[in-house]
């Protein structure tokens, strides 16, 4: 068994086969974590939650790049374009998502510099400004947030989203905050302050063809360790160019079992019992 912590299968991209995907998924032993990047989505990775239970999990939230309009090409084969539309936050409303039974965390939420936002010094005060109150939620719910964080540009200048992510939950971390940052970029000092503060590593099939993470996840101990697929994107070798999809969550655990040197078994069960952990689910 495997789980995806990251599967956004109640995105677009598989608005016409997502049941033959989740099924295929399901059938070859991968459960996941659906994520959720605005209300549209997180009403819908509700729904597959309660359609699939115990199979697909719940997140729901606001993910920063929803504060301004831009337009997203992911530069993969097989990733789709995406333009994104300004939301205000409405905490009663994601409340009230966040309360129902299958939904297991908060998220994604976060903070992007990514260049073609454009950030200026206001747009990162009001994404810190979302992520502090996705962050009250996900405590007054008793629940963790998925957290993603991407450096980039801010009024020109080179910005590490990662240290200000760290600034930020070490304030809540006191008050039972937990979590996960997934798609992990950032370096091995920032991962070992993360797991100092109990949170736990995501990665990616973007380390199958990029070693960029290697002595991240050779130091990190594998208790802190989850494995996603970040799907529709990230496709892992050796199905990059195509769509990904959760099955394809294998092969990311193979490569942290070669990075790591132990067998793909211990992987796939020591990441599935952080995932449940830190998820609290019942499998």
């Amino acid at each position: 068994m495997l789980i995806d912590i990251h599967a956004h299968i109640q995105f677009n991209a598989y608005k016409e086969d997502a049941d033959v995907v989740i099924k295929r998924a399901i059938d070859s032993g991968v459960f996941m974590v659906a994520p959720s990047s605005q209300l549209s989505t997180s009403e819908r990775s509700v729904e597959y939650a309660q359609k699939y239970p115990g199979k697909i999990f719940a997140g729901v939230g606001l993910h920063p790049i929803h504060l301004k309009e831009a337009y997203f090409d992911p530069s993969e084969e097989g990733a789709p374009h995406f333009h994104t539309r300004v939301e205000e936050f409405s905490y009663e409303t994601y409340k009230k998502l966040a309360e129902n039974s299958h939904v297991v965390a908060i998220g994604e939420t976060g903070l992007d510099y990514a260049e073609r936002l454009g950030v200026g010094e206001n747009d990162r005060e009001k994404q810190e400004e979302l992520f502090r109150k996705q962050i009250e939620l996900a405590l007054e719910v008793g629940k963790p947030i998925i957290q993603h964080c991407r450096s980039g540009i801010v009024n020109e200048r080179k910005c590490n989203a990662h240290n200000d992510a760290i600034r930020i939950i070490a304030e809540y971390i006191p008050r039972g905050l937990r979590g996960v940052v997934h798609c992990y970029s950032g370096n091995i000092e920032q991962a070992k302050r993360y797991v100092e503060s109990g949170f736990y590593i995501s990665f990616t099939g973007l380390i199958t063809y990029v070693n960029d993470w290697d002595k991240v996840i050779r130091e990190i101990p594998i208790d802190r360790i989850m494995v996603e697929t970040d799907c529709p994107y990230m496709t892992p070798v050796p199905h990059r160019g195509e769509r990904n999809e959760p099955a394809y969550v294998r092969y990311v655990a193979e490569r942290i079992a070669e990075i790591k040197e132990v067998s793909f078994e211990e992987v796939a069960g020591q990441t599935t019992e952080n995932a449940a952990k830190l998820f609290n689910l019942s499998l």
